[in-house]
């Protein structure tokens, strides 16, 4: 069940309601300031890695022009968060049966430029090996006036999958099998307060912003 969960896309419209919107965004305004702490350049670290190689190489792999990573959200932040999927876990639940709970809670934000390149995040929880991460959720808190657009990649074939069926480990643009792989790219576009959930064993990313800032909260949905 959870493999199959997590190959899974799907999406909540309106999960967060329009004064949880305003709350949100005025907190993030509080807490990020001017945001140079935690643009590309002056973060210590990152929520991604990648095997053998340190920050440097981390952030050009995964954002080469930068994005804002604030991975230090207050209580208040995250317990809305987390109440708002648990008010919706059934609607969740309809395309993620495996999933429980939220978890894992950070902001990202994209200026004009920015991006965040293909990967997989993959299902092993490092904290509780035994409760696998489903999903990831992206709820958006403000869209760009253009770009920006989250998307899904598929691949036939058996270049992405290992013999047990799984997704091959370092599946990102650092590993030159990924990165010269052909795949199909599905993108997707979201007004403020709406969720989107994609598996932990699919390829996704998101396209430049065009013009002005998409900003979002990403978390996992875990078994």
């Amino acid at each position: 069940m959870l493999l199959h969960d997590s190959l899974k896309i799907g999406s909540v419209e309106g999960l967060l309601r329009a004064a949880e919107i305003d709350h949100l965004t005025a907190r993030i305004a509080e807490e990020l300031g001017d945001g140079n702490r935690y643009s590309v350049a002056g973060r210590t670290r990152s929520v991604h890695s990648v095997a053998g190689e340190g920050l440097e190489r981390v952030k050009e792999v995964y954002e080469p022009r930068g994005r804002v990573e604030y991975d230090e959200l207050p209580a208040d932040v995250t317990g809305m968060l987390d109440a708002a999927v648990a008010r919706r876990m059934g609607d969740l639940r309809r395309t993620f049966p495996s999933a429980r709970r939220s978890m894992d809670w950070l902001y990202v934000e994209y200026g004009p430029g920015q991006y965040v390149t293909p990967h997989v995040d993959y299902p092993h929880n490092e904290i509780a090996p035994g409760r696998p991460k489903v999903a990831a959720i992206g709820i958006v808190l403000h869209e760009a006036e253009s770009g920006g657009e989250f998307y899904v990649e598929t691949g036939g074939g058996d270049a992405l999958w290992t013999e047990e069926g799984g997704i091959k480990e370092n599946a990102n643009v650092h590993s030159p099998w990924f990165a010269g792989m052909r795949r199909t790219r599905w993108r997707v576009t979201c007004a403020a307060g709406d969720a989107l959930c994609w598996g932990t064993q699919l390829v996704h990313g998101t396209e430049p912003v065009s013009a002005g800032r998409n900003g979002k909260f990403i978390g996992f949905l875990g078994s």
